[in-house]
């Protein structure tokens, strides 16, 4: 498994990041409620995706679920049998999340990864980059290329559209949180300009417009 690296003063954080980290403690609970209610097919609107991106990934590879929030994916993978590492900014959603990755979760900000230099197989990133600013997009993608091995391969979902906003949480009324979301043609070089080669990027339309991108490190 990966380990920390020494990292005591991280990146300080910025814009709303520590906003939506509060806001996420809040409603973890909540949040995990929703995301464990009963789901049909058509709900699970990135099954082919995720599929196409386990193919990729080494019997018993390390597996980094970066925004874990409460390990539901990352769960699913360890289930499988690959080694997963769950990370999130919010301490609320780390100690459910220890229910599934016990003894396998690291807080920490996506731009400063308190984790060491290539030593993960692959990288599932979703809807955890549509809490960071513009400005730090490529700083997020440096820091998903530093830690992943030459041969590692990374899963990015996030939601396409311009500009930021505070939306009101569906389940939580009384919440809100901050997205970012991105252009499509701008976020797709940026993940080249990071030191990737794209294996496949599409839309899926939900909830929101999101884009999905299967890449690997070049």
């Amino acid at each position: 498994m990966p380990v920390p690296s020494a990292q005591d003063d991280p990146t300080p954080l910025s814009d709303h990041t520590t906003s939506n980290r509060a806001t996420y403690d809040r409603i973890a609970v909540r949040y995990a409620q929703h995301q464990n209610q009963p789901r049909t097919p058509a709900d699970d609107l990135f099954s082919s995706f995720e599929r196409a991106f386990l193919t990729k990934v080494p019997d018993a590879g390390v597996v980094a679920d970066m925004g874990c929030g409460p390990a539901t994916d990352g769960g699913r993978f360890a289930a499988k049998g690959y080694r997963v590492l769950g990370l999130d900014l919010s301490q609320g959603m780390l100690a459910l999340a220890q229910e599934r990755l016990p003894g396998r979760l690291v807080q920490g900000d996506l731009r400063a990864l308190p984790l060491v230099s290539g030593r993960l197989d692959a990288i599932w990133s979703v809807a955890s980059l549509l809490h960071v600013p513009e400005r730090d997009t490529m700083t997020v993608l440096f820091e998903f290329r530093r830690t992943l091995a030459d041969t590692g391969t990374l899963a990015l979902i996030t939601a396409l559209g311009e500009g930021d906003v505070f939306e009101a949480v569906p389940y939580a009324p009384d919440e809100q949180r901050w997205f970012v979301y991105r252009n499509r043609h701008h976020l797709v070089q940026q993940v080249l300009d990071a030191g990737f080669s794209i294996d496949f990027e599409g839309q899926v339309d939900g909830n929101r417009l999101w884009s999905t991108v299967l890449a690997s490190a070049a």
